[in-house]
């Protein structure tokens, strides 16, 4: 009798009868969570680019007219004696128009005083 059972068969290593060992179980929940976590870096990647690209897809003329607007509208709500019910959207307003190749030198001094707040 063969090591099965079964007289005169080979033992096929290719059967699903064996059980995975404890180490081939570690190694495919670990290529897994890889796979997973690599996945999800991906997704988070794309997310945090999609602004930026969304910006990048304006023509030339939209992308001024909205940095126009967004920074005049900075100006007016941001510039002076900003409330407290208003930093938090100062601060994402500076951080967008630092998005725009338009935001020179000049623009990024002016929105200085309210990135450095958000760092705080």
């Amino acid at each position: 009798m063969g090591p099965n059972g079964n007289e005169g068969e080979e033992e096929n290593i290719f059967t699903r009868d064996r059980a995975p060992t404890r180490s081939q179980k570690r190694v495919r929940q670990t290529v897994t969570l890889g796979i997973v976590v690599l996945v999800l870096a991906g997704v988070w990647a794309y997310l945090q680019g999609g602004e930026n690209r969304a910006l990048n897809a304006l023509s030339p003329a939209q992308r001024e007219a909205l940095f126009q607007e967004t920074r005049d509208d900075f100006r007016l709500l941001c510039m002076g004696d900003a409330g407290p019910k208003l930093l938090k959207r100062c601060q994402k307003q500076a951080e967008f128009l630092t998005r725009f190749s338009e935001c020179d030198d000049a623009c990024r001094q002016e929105l200085a005083p309210m990135l450095q707040q958000a760092v705080r």
